[in-house]
């Protein structure tokens, strides 16, 4: 989402040179490009205007940092401003002292609220908790049956009557008691727009059951609108936090940087992408990271973790460095890669992935992912554990079976025998400690996919 944002930034601070004390001139000139760069993004105007003028406070006159150069001093200054324009770090879900924890989630049409029940579902699972989901927009038969197919799904108890949003609550609260579950998620009706028949549902709703956190569910793509749309929900209903939902998506990126300061409320959770695990705590220091286009690798890592089997990440990583890769290592690896979320989201978050991602623009990797998995299951056992006995006419096997050329065969098969060898290159440089051999492992192109 923030890729032209990141670039308009990094551009405007490459223009400040100054030795010893920063130049007023220098600063001013960048900060204007700073402040062009946020308007386009769509973030609110009177946010823009504090945000400038306290990054001037931070630099004016100030001697450059000890071992940093002055674009790095001004990152620095822009970086601590973003962290506090977005409002902190995210402490995750809360939860009741007595059990069960109801969640509500309100939000309008369209903003993800139903995927975000189930992604919330799986994150309270992961937390140690047995959630629940409750479908109460019972005027929308669609809906209810997306959630009770997204639950069913990734094993999330589910419930739904067709009767008042006040009785469905509290029967899934009981629901809950009877089947052990500690944690409900209601996801309750949304509207084309926001309502005073709509607010006074929802506060009959909180009056029914001991709601433990409203959580807002906004759509990011919808820029400065969603801004309002938490301004209303907000005054209206009250909410403990938001999630921002499609934070992947092309839009500018204004949502999230204004909603903290134009509303009040805090960003809680982000929504990264459609498959049940893209939904992220917002960490507004890795957020701030990632705009300024240094990445976000703690992210990263915790994804990797959640994602990767120890075990047989250990198992190939032995097979690796003995030689010895097999394809059912290779797919071991494509589909533990695929659990951690889209590729160019995992770019965004490696230091100058931006470039990478923008090389992938219009290329479909879900697509060659998918590929790549139909030729390895098109192999036999035999095969995937002994890659050197496909031969030409095993090989044309092959590809009539996964519906792929001979020449898709040998690609994977060279990327195959890349990857080993460059394994092999690093074990080198791990045992002998030259940063030269590194450089050289870096310098060499492999035979990608």
């Amino acid at each position: 989402m923030f890729e032209a944002l990141s670039e308009r930034l990094a551009a405007a601070l490459k223009k400040i040179s100054s030795r010893g004390v920063l130049r007023a001139e220098e600063v001013d000139a960048g900060l204007r490009e700073v402040r062009l760069a946020l308007l386009e993004a769509d973030v609110n105007f009177k946010v823009v205007k504090g945000f400038v003028e306290r990054v001037r406070g931070r630099l004016a006159g100030r001697e450059i940092s000890p071992g940093l150069t002055a674009p790095q001093t001004v990152v620095k200054a822009v970086s601590d401003e973003l962290v506090e324009l977005l409002g902190g770090n995210s402490e995750g879900l809360r939860y009741a002292s007595q059990p069960p924890t109801v969640l509500m989630l309100v939000g309008l049409q369209g903003s993800g609220k139903t995927t975000t029940a189930v992604k919330l579902a799986l994150l309270a699972r992961r937390d140690g908790h047995r959630p629940l989901v409750a479908a109460l927009d019972y005027r929308r038969p669609a809906g209810v049956e997306q959630l009770r197919v997204l639950a069913e799904r990734e094993g999330v108890a589910f419930h739904t009557s067709e009767a008042s949003v006040q009785h469905i609550a509290r029967a899934a609260v009981a629901e809950a008691r009877r089947l052990g579950c500690d944690v409900v998620i209601l996801d309750t009706a949304g509207r084309l727009h926001v309502d005073a028949e709509l607010m006074e549902e929802l506060e009959r709703l909180k009056s029914a059951v001991e709601v433990a956190e409203t959580l807002l569910v906004a759509d990011s793509m919808t820029g400065q609108e969603a801004v309002r749309v938490g301004e209303a929900f907000g005054q209206g209903v009250g909410v403990d936090g938001v999630v921002l939902t499609k934070l992947d998506g092309d839009a500018r990126g204004g949502a999230a940087l204004s909603f903290r300061v134009a509303t009040g409320e805090r960003i809680r959770f982000a929504g990264t992408g459609e498959k049940p695990s893209d939904l992220e705590a917002f960490h507004a220091e890795r957020m701030a990271s990632r705009i300024l286009g240094m990445g976000d690798v703690l992210t990263l890592i915790e994804k990797a973790e959640r994602a990767v089997d120890k075990d047989r990440a250990a198992e190939v990583e032995r097979h690796l460095r003995a030689g010895q890769l097999s394809f059912d290592d290779f797919l071991a690896q494509i589909r533990q890669l695929r659990g951690m979320g889209s590729l160019e989201g995992l770019l965004e978050m490696v230091p100058g992935g931006g470039a990478l991602k923008g090389q992938l623009a219009g290329a479909d990797t879900e697509k060659e992912v998918r590929k790549m998995e139909a030729i390895i299951l098109s192999m036999t056992p035999r095969e995937r554990a002994h890659p050197g006995l496909i031969d030409g006419a095993r090989k044309r096997r092959i590809a009539r079976g996964s519906g792929v050329q001979p020449a898709d065969v040998n690609r994977l098969l060279k990327a195959r025998e890349a990857m080993q060898k460059l394994a092999k290159q690093f074990g080198a440089v791990n045992r002998k400690g030259k940063l030269a051999g590194l450089i050289r492992i870096h310098g060499q192109g492999g035979a990608g996919w």
